[in-house]
């Protein structure tokens, strides 16, 4: 088994230091040494950083800053990128959203990203190396290596920030949102409260009654962060919560016509014209997948989605999200990290970092198709916009060209 044991030979000093720390410790792994081959980086981000892709261990690439090699060595800070998993899209925006920001925000740092493809032996590596640095800074990209880090690098001396993950505090890792960790470790969130949303959503249908909402039984993120917070305070704001549910990508399409079936015979029996409900998709894959089945089902029913991702082009669309898009999230991940390792903050004083106002995405098209009407203050914040022929005139707050 190729690189099967981090103590081989290796050319880069920085992975040296890693094999003389833990020389002799044995590492077997679940499978095949972890490969990050998968990240793309963005072209502004090879101008401005010398990427290593062969730093002596396939689970390693390194980030060293170009634009600043006149900066005294001892003044550049260290930081480790930890990822879970491969998901090339999501965690390419991640990386390079860190990257980028460090170096508009001109903080000389070099970067180690450690891919550990949910092998804990590798990721415990991966802290093992940076205690013997020491970094100056472990941020977690993806709720998995969140969860790892709460685990396994909480109380150390060393500060971490989370990025791209789900909410700690419906996860348990905090008790509230404003009091901080206490520790090592700040914290932001993926997840928009439930109050905002709940602000949202009758703001867009004023006299709204009911909640369609859908999601997969099998995704414990989302039911945690996003169906059992809605749950615990409809009732407070007038709201009633239906559940729409599949339970897992095998049985999906069936399961979403049967549900959708019976949900919307219940909506239509309390609420005959369809003023008062709407339905909202959460993050499962499994529902949110499937938008083009849920809007053949939903007749004049707003589709409001918890995911930027589909409200686009076409009829194929939700007709509005009310989310997080991941580069806002992991921007004020990369602002919480600068503030931490220039000394400006300590990490267990920061309370849970979250976007707001959240991202707002609007189909002009869809809207007008079930004659739905947007208010203005939507659009007046939103992040990406298509207009009534389903075309992208705003994207991240800016007129397409």
């Amino acid at each position: 088994m190729a690189n099967s044991k981090i103590g081989i030979s290796i050319g880069s000093r920085l992975i040296l230091a890693a094999v003389v720390f833990i020389a002799g410790a044995s590492s077997v792994f679940a499978g095949e040494r972890p490969n990050l081959d998968w990240i793309k980086y963005d072209p502004e981000i090879l101008n401005a950083y010398s990427i290593d892709l062969d730093a002596g261990d396939t689970a390693i690439n390194k980030a060293e800053p170009k634009w600043a090699k006149d900066t005294n060595k001892a003044a550049t800070k260290l930081v480790m990128l930890i990822i879970p998993k491969r998901s090339a899209v999501a965690y390419s925006i991640g990386v390079n959203t860190i990257l980028r920001t460090f170096h508009s925000r001109g903080i000389p740092a070099r970067f180690v990203i450690w891919y550990y493809n949910r092998d804990e032996v590798v990721a415990r590596e991966g802290l093992d190396w940076a205690y013997a640095q020491p970094v100056d800074l472990i941020m977690s990209v993806g709720s998995v290596a969140t969860d790892y880090l709460h685990k396994a690098h909480r109380g150390h001396t060393i500060p971490a920030v989370t990025s791209a993950s789900k909410d700690p505090v419906s996860f348990g890792m905090l008790k509230d949102y404003k009091s901080g960790s206490g520790s090592n470790i700040a914290y932001t969130s993926i997840n928009v409260s439930t109050e905002t949303l709940i602000a949202y959503l009758k703001t867009l249908v004023p006299d709204l009654k009911l909640i369609g909402t859908m999601y997969s039984l099998d995704n414990k993120s989302a039911i945690l962060t996003q169906v059992k917070p809605l749950k615990a305070i409809a009732g407070e704001h007038g709201l009633e919560v239906l559940d729409i549910t599949v339970r897992g990508p095998k049985t999906a399409d069936e399961d979403l016509q049967t549900s959708m079936t019976k949900a919307m015979a219940a909506i239509k029996k309390r609420d005959p014209d369809g003023t008062r409900s709407l339905l909202l998709v959460t993050g499962s894959t499994p529902v949110y997948e499937r938008v083009a089945q849920i809007n053949a089902n939903s007749g004049k029913l707003p589709v409001v989605s918890l995911l930027p991702d589909i409200v686009r082009e076409g009829d194929n669309s939700a007709v509005l999200s009310i989310g997080v898009n991941l580069t806002s999230a992991v921007l004020l991940a990369s602002v919480y990290a600068i503030d931490i390792v220039t000394g400006k903050a300590e990490p267990g004083t920061l309370p849970v970092g979250t976007v707001s106002p959240p991202d707002l995405a609007i189909s002009f098209r869809k809207a007008r198709q079930i004659g739905l009407r947007i208010p203005f203050s939507f659009f007046e914040s939103a992040t990406f916009v298509y207009d009534p022929k389903g075309r992208q005139v705003i994207a991240f707050g800016q007129r397409s060209d």
